[in-house]
């Protein structure tokens, strides 16, 4: 008879050891059954005792929509049966809408931002804007699957929208639906057949491209217009990201791929059970290291986060304008068993090269990505919608009838005709990069502005929840007063700049980032 190599007393310490393991696992799934019980429990006194026959199947989908929310994870949602067909509709973009990314913010629809060239876009809907109707039907507690089956519709139906901007104004809008399909990569002007040209300064030979959106085609076309720039005797490069929502994570990891030397961490994706998986960039096909800007705002998300990052952490490109927006969480669609609907739920989060969570959470300070020190160049609202109104013109830089020279581009001029200061910046930033071999400080110091930002969105999010919940007791004051002595309290300053998210999908085991689109 053989005997044991360990002593007794390690035995029974082992022993005693795996009690102590078991017994805390028992007891967890103890309490989750007791819990599981009370749901049990409480369905059933409702079910039997209630003074009116309730509605049982109605009871459950709000006992689960009850457990997501309390996740105050926006992006996580239970879709029942019913809305499934809508939910698909809205991830494979196979329909008519007005062309804007939206999501639900403080109970109500807002437009993350609004794709260029689309109806919304020209309409005037701005980034930051709330809708508070939808053909009549408030969009208080509406659900977003709900909000975008009515946004969306046969191509050329109107649907009428009631809209708040940041500045507090209200306005009524009738937009028709049209099939969405824009070009994602732009320059400033174009040439004389009408093809986007993407040299911004001649004389210097500084290069922009502006990027709307990240979808399968755009690494392909910025890729053709670095090709038509490198041709051309580009010297320096500003890529603009602002007020794009982002879209497929693949598209800009190859687009970062194309600036970066190999062996570069672009973005990492990890969440408590998902294991670390980072994107790193190839030596193949990347450009000459010439002197570059990354403008990105608060309206920029997602994967527009991802590429800025990238370049930015990784001592690329300078990065100029305002702290991004912090959509940086990934989604994976799960469907119920026996057809009881499906699951969006957030399962990791995107990380940037430096490890900074890109993803805003409640109660963090930080968020998004931060510009590059001395290039904080915040711009107002009324100075925002200027810019873009000017934009939505057309070709703000047309070549003069008759004439086949370009208006000079100097950073005065981008400030003055275009009212862009941050575009202006960038010139400045990549023009002092050439000139004297150092960045120049174009903006503003972060760390105090940033700090103060924060903080002041965070409360103005609070404000403008009570102020939306206070608004919407007073109209319902004044129906039942019928005499108008009780005046409506809607918010009538602007939430911070900052105040702006996206919802992107992302089915499970694929790597695309999409983002709604009604």
């Amino acid at each position: 008879m053989k005997t044991s190599r360990f002593p007794r007393k390690f035995v029974l310490f082992s022993v005693a050891l795996a009690a102590a393991v078991v017994v805390p696992v028992i007891a967890r799934q103890t309490s989750v059954f007791n819990q599981l019980d009370l749901l049990v429990d409480v369905r059933h006194q409702i079910a039997n005792a209630y003074v009116e026959e309730p509605d049982q199947d109605k009871m459950i989908h709000e006992a689960v929509r009850g457990m997501v929310e309390s996740l105050r994870d926006p992006y996580t949602v239970y879709i029942p049966p019913d809305e499934l067909k809508d939910f698909d509709k809205s991830i494979r973009g196979s329909f008519s809408g007005i062309g804007a990314e939206v999501d639900i913010h403080n109970n109500r629809l807002r437009i993350v931002s609004p794709l260029e060239e689309s109806p919304a876009w020209k309409a005037g809907v701005m980034a930051g804007d709330t809708v508070l109707e939808i053909d009549g039907k408030s969009t208080l507690d509406m659900k977003i699957t709900d909000a975008i089956s009515r946004l969306t519709g046969v191509e050329g139906t109107p649907v009428k929208l009631k809209i708040r901007h940041e500045s507090g104004d209200e306005t009524e809008l009738t937009i028709k639906r049209a099939r969405i399909n824009v070009a994602t990569v732009r320059g400033l002007r174009r040439d004389g057949e009408g093809k986007w040209d993407f040299m911004l300064d001649e004389a210097n030979h500084i290069g922009y491209i502006r990027i709307t959106q990240f979808t399968e085609g755009t690494a392909r076309d910025t890729r053709a217009a670095l090709d038509s720039l490198l041709a051309r005797g580009v010297k320096g490069l500003i890529l603009d990201l602002r007020f794009d929502p982002g879209g497929l994570l693949e598209s800009a990891v190859e687009i970062s791929d194309m600036f970066l030397d190999g062996g570069k961490r672009i973005v990492s994706v990890k969440g408590r059970i998902v294991p670390e998986h980072v994107e790193s960039s190839t030596q193949e096909g990347t450009i000459p290291p010439i002197p570059m800007v990354v403008i990105a705002n608060e309206a920029s998300a997602s994967a527009s986060e991802v590429v800025t990052g990238a370049l930015s952490d990784n001592g690329r490109a300078q990065f100029v304008g305002t702290r991004t927006f912090g959509k940086g969480s990934v989604q994976q669609v799960v469907m119920l068993d026996d057809g009881q609907g499906a699951l969006k739920i957030t399962n990791a989060y995107y990380y940037l090269p430096n490890g900074r969570n890109i993803h805003r959470r409640e109660g963090k300070e930080t968020w998004g990505v931060d510009p590059s020190e001395g290039c904080y160049v915040p711009m107002s609202n009324d100075a925002i919608r200027k810019m873009l109104e000017i934009r939505r013109e057309g070709d703000v830089l047309r070549k003069m009838a008759g004439d086949k020279a370009h208006e000079t581009v100097t950073p005065v001029w981008l400030r003055e005709k275009l009212v862009d200061p941050q575009l202006a910046a960038g010139l400045e930033a990549v023009l002092g990069k050439i000139k004297t071999g150092t960045w120049p400080k174009v903006g503003q110091t972060n760390a105090d502005l940033l700090a103060h930002q924060s903080r002041h969105d965070n409360l103005t999010r609070q404000r403008e929840l009570l102020a939306a919940r206070l608004g919407e007791v007073e109209k319902e004051l004044n129906k039942l007063d019928g005499n108008g002595s009780h005046a409506a309290t809607a918010p009538t300053t602007a939430p911070a700049a900052g105040a702006i998210t996206t919802q992107p999908i992302q089915e499970e085991k694929t790597e695309p980032d999409m983002d709604d689109e009604p």
